[in-house]
């Protein structure tokens, strides 16, 4: 299957369905209040350059997208991670104040991709644009794609294991280390999951039946329930790491 990359900026007629398809792969609840605030602003004006869609030549169909998001960098990177830099790319490209770091956001591809390497293309689609724009640093909040299946591990521990080769035993953390990426740490609050008892219950098929921490499918985190509030919050953790521009 031949597949080609396109910016948002060249096909914008194409963002209505890559964002459809980006819908089924993630989780219901993971929606944090900035990426319904900010999130539609990644295809407007300069930064829908900074988004790429991924075609199936043959069919037309959208079978991958990568999002991305310039951002003014400091000397650190908070734990407030994926939030935190959507919001402040964002802020900086409505103000036009200066930018000076690429951040990934996101990368989603239809199942039948994966192990094709359409996601280092896409995480590699990333880097021309952010150094024509003059970025001279990219970063990502990565989210390890097995940590949900060891509840009860550390964060930091899991992301520190590696295989008997190795290698990272995450396989999200290992592509990302196999295109040069290093680590800078853990956004240990990286996205704020917030919602109510009805809405968890929804989006889990779960019931809360008191009060206390709960491990949901597909979180890396617990799930804090407090049925006094009606409030359910889940606090999800990223691991920082910086990839060669």
């Amino acid at each position: 299957m031949a597949v080609a990359l396109f910016s948002a900026a060249d096909r914008p007629e194409l963002i209505a369905a890559a964002e459809a398809m980006g819908g089924e792969i993630w989780p219901d609840w993971l929606d944090t209040a900035a990426l319904r605030a900010y999130w539609p602003s990644l295809y407007e004006g300069a930064l829908a350059a900074h988004q790429t869609i991924a075609i199936d030549e043959a069919s037309g169909e959208v079978v991958g997208l990568a999002n991305s998001v310039p951002f003014p960098r400091g000397d650190s990177l908070p734990h407030t991670g994926w939030d935190w830099v959507l919001e402040q790319g964002v802020l900086a490209a409505r103000s036009r104040a200066p930018v000076n770091a690429l951040s990934a956001l996101s990368v989603a591809i239809r199942p039948e991709q994966r192990g094709t390497g359409l996601a280092q293309r896409l995480l590699e689609a990333m880097k021309p644009p952010a150094r024509a724009a003059g970025l001279t640093t990219m970063v990502a909040p990565v989210r390890p794609t097995l940590k949900a299946a060891y509840p009860l591990q550390d964060f930091a521990t899991y992301c520190a294991w590696r295989r008997a080769d190795g290698t990272p035993f995450d396989p999200w953390l290992r592509t990302h280390e196999a295109m040069g990426a290093t680590v800078i740490g853990p956004a240990m609050a990286s996205q704020t999951i917030t919602g109510t008892l009805e809405q968890w219950q929804r989006w889990t098929g779960m019931r809360f039946p008191a009060s206390g921490r709960y491990a949901i499918p597909g979180a890396l985190a617990p799930l804090d329930i407090d049925l006094a509030a009606d409030s359910g919050v889940c606090l999800e953790p990223n691991l920082w790491m910086e990839h060669p521009l």
